[in-house]
């Protein structure tokens, strides 16, 4: 009314004056428009059309934060016709973890000269409830609701990230206002798309991810493998390892929720704590085993244990708490254990663990990584492509490095064991020399008279029995001698042992020279009594031996006894040679040896007989 009674009175003025006025009330008008809640024109608006495909909303979008959660939309208009809305010049907005409810608003023109299925894309997968409002030509609000805490069904599109309609008409000039809420950080990054258009462009990033999963998988399966083959269960722990980090990643994206639960929506924010802090358990525990912090870091091993404690905490209450401070345990603990690895990591390294110079190199990238990522989830840095997927990035360089450094690890001992296999090789080599030799010696004592050297008793049977089996088999002679060192008793009687023994040990040097032959075998039958068996030989040659040691005794000249028939020690040898026959028995031929013996004493001694009667 007051300005219907202001425009009235303009009439009244002088023209010089109406002119003045008109031109007065025309600039009050115009600075009045903007209080009308329904105006949309000094709005910095967002024109599309056909030309551009890909819009970002970076200079054309505001934003309100609703400490109260309690605004309705009503509201909220009003507060942007109170210009409470804050200007955004960047592609996205990091708040953080906030409690409060961020309302957008942006304006968009339709230019397009051809339906164009536009779509409002917030490409953050993490977000719980999002509701989008746009105004139609009726002026009457319209919604569409997205988020996490729904089925993955429910969603407009079938997409990792949130994808909606954007109702717009072609010439036509649309207001949004879009209401997010959220337990998780508030990440908002919002782009105008053509569906189609931007399917066939997400197939790129789709790649990107498939590939950093595919090499996962691929060393998750590849050390699997070499646990089966080695039973090290350092493998099976990092196999562990990079799983949950895996789904992490997949859970970070958005894909986990789209792929492995898709109709369990408690679980997409519940996973991102719960697998990372599991993440922190086996790469804790992997380090544990696979560097040996209790030798080569000991200091450092208490730490890493309390930090497996505190990521098993996290584990029990990202399922137990509230998300919010599950998130925030999670983030701040992985930002931990990544540091405290890397310092272990160094440690073991300066302190001759060989392997541990790829636990630097992975939890270096991981690190810077992880930082980056958990830092932009506070708002501290920008949250754009490199810092959404610095993590994802990051654990997929640990990943290849930590599997290098297994593979290492195998290769080396690998070698160690070779090594090791042809030491053991070469010992058991040289033992079983030592054992062969022993066992030889072993033997030779068991057929070897220990006084003389020459065989014993029972090789002398052994040997006898197989030269008699022979001469039968071949129709050959064999010959045999038996010795005995004359008067012997006297010589021990009137020299004692000793010399006794010296006298023995003169007749088997004796035997060794005169009986040489490679099949000859002499041998101690017993006390002064020695036997020598000659395969293959006459009578006649067989005396001739025998007839030689008895020469060869002589010339050694040891003293007899004072009482003996001979100065000099002497021999009597029976000699006795059968070709043995189907009637003969191998006693004829000793039995008949030891007769001829009987009768060089009987004699006179220091002969050799050889007479052929059995």
């Amino acid at each position: 009314m007051i300005m219907l009674h202001t425009f009235l009175k303009l009439f009244t003025l002088p023209f010089t004056n109406k002119l003045l006025s008109y031109s007065l009330l025309f600039t009050l008008l115009l600075g009045l428009l903007p209080l009308n809640a329904n105006s949309i024109s000094v709005q910095n608006k967002l024109i599309i059309n056909e030309q551009q495909l890909n819009y970002s909303l970076a200079n054309h979008i505001r934003y309100f934060e609703d400490k109260t959660n309690a605004l309705t939309l009503q509201e909220v208009e009003e507060n942007a016709s109170k210009d409470k809305f804050i200007d955004i010049k960047k592609d996205n907005i990091s708040l953080g973890y906030i409690k409060s409810t961020i309302w957008l608003n942006f304006v968009v023109d339709d230019q397009s000269t051809k339906n164009i299925n536009w779509q409002l894309l917030i490409d953050y997968p993490l977000l719980d409830n999002i509701v989008v409002f746009s105004k139609n030509k009726q002026g009457i609000w319209q919604e569409q609701t997205m988020g996490d805490h729904y089925p993955f069904s429910q969603r407009p599109v079938s997409y990792r990230a949130f994808l909606s309609k954007l109702n717009t008409e072609i010439h036509q000039t649309t207001e949004f206002y879009v209401k997010v809420n959220t337990t998780s950080s508030m990440q908002l990054r919002l782009a105008v798309v053509a569906k189609e258009d931007f399917l066939l462009s997400a197939l790129n990033s789709e790649m990107f991810f498939g590939l950093i999963y595919g090499i996962m998988i691929m060393m998750a399966l590849y050390n699997f493998f070499l646990y089966l083959a080695v039973r090290d269960t350092s493998y099976l722990i990092y196999v562990f390892s990079v799983i949950s980090g895996c789904v992490f990643i997949m859970s970070l994206n958005g894909h986990a929720f789209q792929y492995i639960w898709p109709e369990h929506s408690d679980l997409a924010n519940t996973s991102v704590p719960l697998l990372a802090s599991l993440w922190m358990v086996f790469s804790a525990l992997f380090t544990h085993m696979f560097l040996e912090t209790k030798r080569y870091a000991p200091r450092l091993y208490i730490a890493l244990n309390i930090q497996i404690l505190l990521a098993l905490f996290s584990v029990a209450f990202s399922l137990l708490g509230p998300y919010q401070l599950s998130i925030k345990l999670a983030t701040g603990l992985a930002l931990f254990n990544g540091l405290l690895i890397l310092l272990v990591s160094v440690v073991c390294w300066r302190n001759g663990n060989r392997f541990a110079r790829y636990f630097v190199i992975a939890w270096l990238f991981y690190g810077v990584g992880t930082a980056m990522l958990i830092i932009s989830r506070f708002g501290v840095l920008p949250d754009n492509f490199i810092t959404h997927n610095s993590s994802s990035l990051g654990l997929l360089i640990e990943i290849i490095m930590l599997s290098l450094a297994l593979s290492d690890k195998y290769r080396v001992l690998t070698q160690a064991l070779e090594q090791q296999t042809i030491e053991l090789e070469h010992k058991v080599d040289l033992r079983t020399q030592e054992l062969e030799i022993s066992n030889q010696q072993l033997v030779e004592l068991s057929r070897t008279d220990a006084l003389t050297g020459l065989a014993n008793r029972r090789h002398l049977d052994h040997q006898l029995l197989t030269e008699w089996e022979r001469s039968f088999r071949e129709k050959s002679p064999l010959s045999l001698l038996i010795c005995d060192i004359d008067q012997f008793k006297n010589i021990n009687d009137h020299f004692g042992h000793q010399y006794g023994d010296d006298c023995i040990l003169a007749v088997a040097e004796v035997l060794k020279r005169m009986v040489n032959r490679p099949g000859d075998i002499p041998a101690r039958f017993g006390g002064d009594e020695f036997v020598v068996i000659l395969p293959n030989t006459e009578s006649q040659g067989a005396i001739k031996i025998g007839q030689q040691v008895c020469d060869a005794m002589i010339s050694e000249k040891l003293e007899q006894a004072p009482d003996a028939i001979y100065p000099l020690i002497t021999m009597s040898i029976g000699c006795a040679t059968i070709i043995p026959q189907d009637k003969d028995e191998i006693k004829t031929l000793f039995t008949l040896a030891d007769k001829n013996l009987y009768q060089a004493k009987k004699s006179g001694r220091n002969c050799v007989v050889a007479k052929h009667e059995a």
